[in-house]
C-alpha cells in the first residue's frame, strides 16, 4: 500500500484550515496545519512533507513567501503551492522568483487543487523513474 502524501497547510483563518484539511484528507492526503509563520517553520524543521500549501498573506502581506523560502531550504524536493485571495501581477512574479510550483486563487476550486497535486506527483514520478 503506497504511503499517503504529506501536506503542510498554512493559513491564519481557522475555518479555512479546518475545512480544506478535511477535504484533502478525504482525497487521501495526510495533512498537518499551521496558523502562523512560526508554527509553520517549526513543523518544516521537525517533520517531512511532500507539499507545502500556504496562504500568501498569513499574518502579514506576502509572508507566505517566507514559509516557501524555508521549505525550499530545508526540504528542497517538496512541492510549494501558494493560495491567495488577493492575486496580483507583483505577487505572481514573486511566486515565479520564489520557484513556487503553483499559484491558486481563493476560494480554490477543489478539483483544480486536487488535480494540480496529482499532476505534480505524476511529473515527479516520471522524472525519477
Amino acid at each position: 500500500m503506497p504511503t499517503r502524501k504529506r501536506i503542510l497547510f498554512v493559513d491564519d483563518e481557522p475555518s479555512i484550515r479546518l475545512t480544506l484539511s478535511a477535504i484533502l484528507q478525504d482525497h487521501g492526503f495526510e495533512v498537518r496545519s499551521a496558523g502562523s509563520v512560526p508554527e509553520a517553520l517549526a513543523q518544516i524543521t521537525s517533520q517531512h512533507f511532500d507539499v507545502l500549501l500556504s496562504d500568501l498573506n498569513i499574518s502579514e502581506e506576502r509572508d507566505g513567501f517566507r514559509v516557501v523560502s524555508a521549505m525550499r531550504r530545508v526540504q528542497p524536493h517538496c512541492f510549494n503551492i501558494i493560495l491567495t485571495g488577493y492575486p496580483g501581477f507583483d505577487s505572481a512574479v514573486e511566486a515565479i522568483r520564489q520557484q513556487v510550483d503553483d499559484y491558486l486563487v481563493k476560494p480554490a476550486d477543489i478539483e483544480v487543487l486536487i488535480t494540480s497535486l496529482h499532476d505534480k506527483f505524476d511529473e515527479h514520478s516520471e522524472r525519477t523513474a
